[in-house]
C-alpha cells in the first residue's frame, strides 16, 4: 500500500511540474503594426533593438508570462508596455499615444 502511494505522489508531482513547465515556456505570437508616419525600434525583454519601418508590420516571439515591449521613437522616447500572455497585435501608433486599446487579441481558432 505504501508503494502505491509513493508512486501516485510521485505521479501528482510530475503532473504539477508539467503544468507550471507548460504556462512559463508557452510562445505568444506578437504582430507590431507599426501605423505612424515614422520608423521606431522595439526590443522585446531588453533583447537587441530592431528597426521598423513607418506602415510596416513585424512577427515577434515572445515565451512565458511577463514580458516587456520597449518602443524607441525617432526622437529617443522610449515607451514601455507589458505585454499580455496571448497572441496580439500591436499597435505602435496607440502605445505611443498611451491609449487604452494599444493591442487586440489574435484568435487562433
Amino acid at each position: 500500500m505504501k508503494k502505491i502511494g509513493k508512486i501516485l505522489l510521485i505521479i501528482i508531482i510530475l503532473f504539477l511540474i508539467s503544468i507550471a513547465l507548460f504556462i512559463t515556456g508557452k510562445r505568444h505570437e506578437l504582430l507590431i503594426e507599426n501605423n505612424n508616419s515614422t520608423s521606431i525600434k522595439y526590443s522585446i525583454n531588453g533583447e537587441a533593438y530592431k528597426v521598423l519601418e513607418a506602415n510596416k508590420k513585424a512577427m515577434a516571439v515572445s515565451k512565458g508570462i511577463n514580458n516587456v515591449i520597449f518602443i524607441k521613437t525617432s526622437d529617443n522616447k522610449v515607451i514601455e508596455k507589458e505585454l499580455p500572455s496571448k497572441d496580439i497585435n500591436f499597435f505602435v501608433k496607440e502605445a505611443i499615444n498611451n491609449s487604452d486599446i494599444w493591442y487586440e487579441e489574435i484568435n487562433n481558432k
